[in-house]
């Protein structure tokens, strides 16, 4: 079995492996594409720790070849998804069904080898069957799709009202075109121009470019001095956190979107006490994935213009210094592995 492990920053290697059992809960699936995602960058620059060696690759499609005796529902030559996160199933979280919530989670990738193998053996449980409509390269979308669906669930989003988004990152873009699919108003800025053209190819009208506009008089023109009823932020977002309070009504709802990895983030509160915003920290995409296969399987979101690069699994290595080289140049670089 081939795979792309990291033994260090910048040390990425091509290995074979040995071939893993298939257990009675498990299935083997033949990876046909894999994802290069934020978590691998960070990993690869030595800012995101992990016990070495690991395998990298956070997303992936694959073909069932092998199912274990006690797994139903799946077969031979189904195509299937993998969540990025495999919960313990022992925690008090897990115990209560709570798996999305699971205190001793691991990622693929990081905690768990991840999916840069040309096989990998999977619980069952952790699989999410692929309809045909489906692009390989949409599904690698799938997790922030989920994030999203998540932030507009947690905020409670209406028909109608306004969600200010602060940074047009991949979870962003996506976000404003779900808030649409909700009939909201999304608004999102950035200082990227190139990220805000793309987001305006799918049909997000209201962007505002922070080198060009004043987000705080755009958001006040189009409220009518209400400013946003709503806001999500991004973690990796272009502006201090602080000054994202200030485009929210009294009351308003504020979703806080953390991914794994990120650095800690700081916050003068008295703000947000002040206007008594409601506000809400998103670190994952919930129990939304079959959600989001239902928005891709509609067309309801589109991804594809987010596809930067496609690259052979023997160029993972390459692909993965050139991101951290060029950190604007790339939105999402898929691996295909049968290449």
């Amino acid at each position: 079995m081939k795979a792309q492990r990291i033994y260090g920053p910048g040390d990425v290697r091509a290995e074979e492996l040995p071939s893993q059992p298939v257990g009675e809960n498990c299935v083997k699936i033949k990876i046909l594409k894999a994802a290069v995602t934020h978590s691998d960058n960070l990993i690869y620059e030595g800012t995101r720790s992990v016990k070495y060696p690991v395998t990298l690759g956070r997303h992936c499609v694959g073909m069932v070849t092998e199912v274990g005796e006690a797994v139903k529902g799946y077969a031979r030559g189904n195509k299937v998804a993998v969540s990025p996160i495999k919960a313990c199933r022992k925690c008090s979280e897990c115990a209560a069904g709570r798996f999305d919530s699971c205190l001793n989670k691991l990622e693929y990738g990081v905690g768990e080898d991840g999916f840069f193998r040309d096989f990998a053996v999977v619980g069952a449980e952790d699989l999410y069957k692929l309809p045909e409509r489906i692009e390989d390269s949409e599904a690698m979308f799938l997790e922030q799709i989920a994030t999203a669906i998540n932030i507009v669930g947690k905020l409670g989003l209406e028909k109608g009202e306004h969600i200010a988004i602060v940074g047009a990152t991949v979870t962003g873009i996506i976000l404003a075109q779900v808030a649409i699919y909700y009939q909201a108003v999304p608004v999102l800025m950035d200082l990227r121009r190139d990220r805000l053209d793309v987001a305006s190819n799918f049909g997000v009208y209201y962007t505002v470019d922070t080198t060009e506009s004043d987000a705080h008089k755009k958001i006040f023109s189009l409220t009518g001095g209400r400013m946003a009823e709503t806001c999500a932020y991004m973690a990796q977002g272009i502006m201090p956190l602080t000054r994202t309070f200030d485009f929210l009504s009294n009351r308003g709802r504020m979703a806080i979107c953390i991914p794994d990895g990120a650095k800690e983030l700081s916050a003068d509160l008295s703000v947000a006490v002040k206007k008594q915003l409601d506000l809400f920290g998103i670190s994952g995409m919930g129990k939304n994935i079959p959600s989001a296969i239902n928005m891709l399987a509609n067309k309801s979101v589109k991804v594809a213009p987010l596809i930067s690069k496609e690259v052979k699994f023997d160029e993972v290595p390459e692909a993965l210094k050139e991101m951290g080289q060029h950190p604007d140049k790339y939105v999402k670089v898929i691996v295909n592995m049968d290449s």
